[in-house]
Parts: structure tokens; C-alpha cells; sequence
């Protein structure tokens, strides 16, 4: 355990980063698990409705997309912006290969 105050503040800190990030790679995962079971199935509708917004029969938006997860990711640090552009990329190629 830290004794100096100054590292007392940085542990604190750290534990509040770590759950806002934990928080959004979690969603980041449920997303990705649904996108890479839609892939899965061959469900072209599905995924396209995952990578982008999902609505439900009223026309609302009940989800962030996955891409949208992606670009919170980066835009908290996150995730690099390389990789968020990577993992967009390989999202998008996927869709193509099912199509």
C-alpha cells in the first residue's frame, strides 16, 4: 500500500479509470461476442444492424453500435487509434465476406 499521499491520490485514481475503462470494454465484448455470432450464422442483416445502431420495431435505438463502441473507445484512450481503425476494418471486412 502506498504511505506517500501523492501516491495514495494515484492509486485512487487508477481504481477510477479502471472501472470507467473496464465498463466500456465490457460493452465493447457484448458487442463483438453478438457481431461474431451473427458472422457466424451467416446473418448479413443482423451483423450490419450490430456494427451500426441496433433498433428495435419502434425505430428507436436501444444499442450503440459496435463501430460506435469502437470510436468511444478511442476517443477515451482507451484503445490506440490505429487499433480502433484495424478492428473497424476487420469488422467490415467480415461483413464482405459473408455478402
Amino acid at each position: 500500500m502506498p504511505i506517500i499521499a501523492s501516491a495514495k491520490k494515484q492509486l485512487r485514481q487508477n481504481k477510477t479509470k479502471k472501472s470507467r475503462n473496464d465498463h466500456f470494454r465490457a460493452l465493447y465484448r457484448e458487442a463483438r461476442k453478438s457481431f461474431e455470432a451473427a458472422i457466424k450464422q451467416k446473418d448479413l442483416k443482423a451483423a450490419q444492424a450490430i456494427f451500426r445502431n441496433e433498433t428495435d420495431k419502434d425505430g428507436k435505438t436501444t444499442k450503440a453500435g459496435l463501430q460506435s463502441i469502437i470510436d468511444k473507445l478511442e476517443k477515451k484512450n482507451i484503445i490506440h487509434a490505429n487499433n480502433a481503425a484495424r478492428k473497424k476494418k476487420n469488422f467490415v471486412k467480415a461483413m464482405k465476406a459473408i455478402a
